[in-house]
């Protein structure tokens, strides 16, 4: 897969990942395909968010790839590629952080985004992977949006060539998919951990459904899912909820 990556590129389209999910039959199964696009008119995050895809700002990019029907820990993917994403923004200066599941932060604020998706056909799956970094994303841009963001643009003043960014989180990404399609997620744990924002003990409040659910942090399985610790002394075992 390393010498084997496609990109299909487009100056505007709805979103990168519902691209993808209807385009599926163009895309072959032995090689990583990237799907990026300089405009997004209805960019998504998780929880059907809308995400802000301003012309030529920021990156929006889709990875693409097929994989059996028994491959391990596929629910981690978008763990993964938070990872790389921190490891990318890293080789430019920039240290970045983890706020569970997949949000990368900088200074606290949110910087980046992830939307995994799975199609299956009749003999693999379709993994789309999803992610929106934001780069030179102007400050009256990220006040428009209703949750602290910024962009390497806002934290250091300068503006960034947009390939060069692509291309770093390409590699990091591809190096992190060979890894975990081989071992799974469990080589990443102790590195996912490392760059997790929380500290044991901190309160912290979630939208379950119709209700608010609150308690402190406690730790992270080894599955990615996280423990919380309620008020009554139980643990409650989460995997993806909306804060």
């Amino acid at each position: 897969m390393k010498k084997n990556i496609y990109r299909i590129h487009f100056s505007s389209v709805d979103s990168t990942n519902n691209w993808a999910k209807a385009n599926i039959h163009l895309l072959k199964q032995d090689q990583l395909t990237l799907v990026t696009a300089d405009l997004q008119t209805k960019g998504r995050g998780r929880f059907k968010r809308e995400w802000l895809s301003p012309f030529k700002q920021n990156l929006y990019v889709s990875f693409c790839f097929f994989v059996r029907k028994n491959q391990k820990d596929l629910s981690n993917i978008a763990q993964i590629l938070s990872l790389s994403g921190i490891k990318a923004l890293k080789q430019f200066g920039f240290k970045a952080g983890l706020k569970w599941p997949n949000d990368i932060l900088v200074f606290g604020k949110k910087i980046g985004g992830i939307l995994c998706e799975v199609v299956c056909l009749e003999d693999r799956l379709c993994l789309i992977a999803g992610i929106g970094l934001n780069i030179n994303m102007p400050e009256e841009t990220a006040l428009k949006i209703d949750q602290p963001v910024t962009s390497l643009f806002i934290e250091s003043g300068k503006e960034m060539e947009l390939d060069f960014v692509l291309e770093a989180l390409t590699q990091s990404f591809v190096t992190d998919l060979e890894l975990f399609l081989q071992k799974g997620f469990a080589p990443f744990f102790e590195e996912y951990n490392k760059y997790l924002i929380y500290s044991k003990g901190q309160a912290l409040e979630f939208r379950e459904r119709d209700h608010i659910l609150k308690g402190n942090f406690h730790s992270i399985n080894r599955d990615g899912s996280m423990n919380l610790l309620m008020s009554s002394g139980l643990i409650k075992k989460i995997y993806s909820l909306e804060e």
